[in-house]
């Protein structure tokens, strides 16, 4: 009796063992976390290639005008995007899988990053933000994400950008600083450069926030060497995908 036992013990911790083979990195904690890629391919994408708010969104005015509050939510992670149709314009993290890599439409092409491919899978994400921020949802341990330029911001740099004069030079940069927020209120930031030094970024690359506890939201600000009375001129936008975090 005892033998049997011993036996039927034996099948059971092998069947959980098998069941837990099957199940995938979010479902399968690792040293007791749960490892999680947000890829953005959650959200299906029109004929267009690309999406920026629509009129499901909580409505409020923008200078006059009606605009929406909308979210794209995957992985209990939120992205915030602002979207006002007469001004066909918007802020926030939009959602594309435009696959150009040039700079000529002003409306499409803002959507277009300069590698023409996502990190992974087809959709990527399109940072240009006013205070917008992406929440978490929860405190996670972050690891980073993956970025490159988009296509506009290439071809200020290549080309000016109508405000202010001539091409970037050698002495010229363009930086994104993204600020981890914790939730003692502390934070942490990370620049990366854009362009710097006669070159600009072409392919993706990964931003490293090294495991960073405590993490509950992340928030991208611009600066660049071109620049008028009101700030910036360089296009502020950001590319970004297969953001990485655990909880």
């Amino acid at each position: 009796m005892k033998t049997n036992k011993l036996f039927g013990l034996a099948v059971l911790v092998c069947g959980f063992a098998l069941s837990f083979t099957s199940c995938t990195n979010d479902d399968n904690p690792v040293g007791g976390k749960r490892h999680v890629t947000v890829s953005f391919e959650k959200k299906t994408l029109g004929a267009e290639g690309y999406w920026c708010g629509d009129e499901s969104g909580e409505k409020f005015s923008n200078w006059g005008s009606d605009a929406f509050a909308c979210l794209f939510k995957e992985k209990g992670v939120t992205f915030p995007v602002n979207y006002t149709p007469s001004w066909a314009s918007w802020s926030g993290f939009s959602i594309s899988n435009r696959t150009a890599t040039t700079y000529k439409d002003p409306i499409a092409d803002q959507f277009n990053n300069i590698t023409g491919t996502a990190k992974s899978g087809k959709n990527f994400c399109v940072v240009y933000t006013f205070g917008e921020a992406i929440d978490f949802g929860r405190t996670v341990t972050l690891k980073g994400f993956w970025f490159t330029n988009d296509a506009w911001a290439v071809d200020a740099i290549l080309n000016g950008d109508g405000m202010t004069p001539g091409k970037f030079e050698k002495d010229d940069w363009f930086k994104c600083t993204v600020t981890a927020t914790l939730a003692d209120g502390t934070t942490k930031d990370v620049e990366l450069y854009l362009a710097k030094d006669g070159e600009y970024v072409k392919d993706w690359q990964f931003c490293d926030f090294q495991s960073l506890e405590g993490v509950k939201s992340l928030s991208f600000a611009f600066d660049s060497t071109k620049k008028n009375e009101y700030g910036t001129t360089t296009p502020s936008y950001i590319c970004i995908d297969d953001l990485e975090f655990e909880y």
